[in-house]
C-alpha cells in the first residue's frame, strides 16, 4: 500500500495551499509543514474510531453518504467556503473531542504559528482527511477499506517512527491514563455518522 501520507499530501496543490494560507493569514509554506503535522493526529484519531467493527461501520458508512471524494477534485475553490469549514469543525468536535485544544496547542509549538491560525488550519483539513477517506473507499469493493486504510497507516507510522506516534497517542488520551482505547468510547463513534450527515 502507497504512503497514504505523502497521498493525501499530494492531493493539496499549490492553489490550494495559498487558500488555506489565506484563511490563517500565514504563507502557503508554513500552511504546507503545519498540515503535515496536523493530518497524521487526524489519521490516528481516526483510526482509532474505527477500531471496532461498530466504529469502523459508522464511519465507512458516514463517509459513504457524505464524503464522496469530490470536495478533492476542486480543493482550491470549495476548501475556503463556509460549509465546508463548518463541516470541517464539527468533524473535528466528534473526533478529536475534548483534546482539540490540546491538540491545537501542541501544533502550535510544534509549527511556530498561533492557534487562531493552527485552529483554521484543522478545519480545513479534517474535510480533506474525510473526502481522501471517501475517495478512496468509492474506488474499491472492499466495504471495510477505510478502516483497512486506516490501521495499515497507524501501523505504518509506529513502524516509522514510535516517537512520534507515541506522542500523538498522549494528545489523544484524553483522561490521561494511557489508555486511548477507553477514550474511543467516550467519543461516540456511534454519532460520528450523525454528525457527517450534518452540513
Amino acid at each position: 500500500m502507497d504512503n497514504i501520507l505523502d497521498s493525501i499530501l499530494s492531493q493539496i496543490d499549490k492553489n490550494t495551499l495559498e487558500v488555506i494560507g489565506q484563511q490563517a493569514n500565514i504563507s502557503p509554506d508554513k500552511a504546507q509543514n503545519a498540515l503535515k503535522s496536523a493530518i497524521p493526529i487526524l489519521m490516528s484519531a481516526l483510526a482509532r474510531n474505527s477500531s471496532t467493527p461498530e466504529g469502523a461501520s459508522a464511519l465507512q458508512n458516514a463517509v459513504a453518504k457524505d464524503h464522496d471524494g469530490s470536495l478533492l477534485d476542486n480543493l482550491g475553490a470549495l476548501l475556503g467556503k463556509k460549509e465546508v469549514i463548518d463541516d470541517g469543525a464539527g468533524i473535528l468536535k466528534h473526533i478529536l473531542g475534548n483534546k482539540q485544544g490540546n491538540v491545537e496547542q501542541y501544533l502550535s509549538k510544534n509549527s511556530g504559528l498561533d492557534s487562531a491560525a493552527i485552529a483554521k488550519i484543522l478545519k480545513m483539513a479534517a474535510p480533506i482527511v474525510m473526502g481522501y477517506l471517501g475517495k478512496k473507499s468509492n474506488a474499491g469493493s472492499n466495504t471495510g477499506i477505510i478502516g483497512d486504510l486506516l490501521n495499515s497507516y497507524l501501523n505504518t507510522q509506529t513502524k516509522k517512527s514510535r516517537k512520534s506516534q507515541g506522542m500523538i497517542n498522549q494528545i489523544l488520551d484524553r483522561d490521561g491514563d494511557g489508555n486511548i482505547m477507553d477514550d474511543i468510547g467516550e467519543l461516540g463513534i456511534s454519532f460520528l455518522g450523525k454528525m457527517l450527515k450534518k452540513k
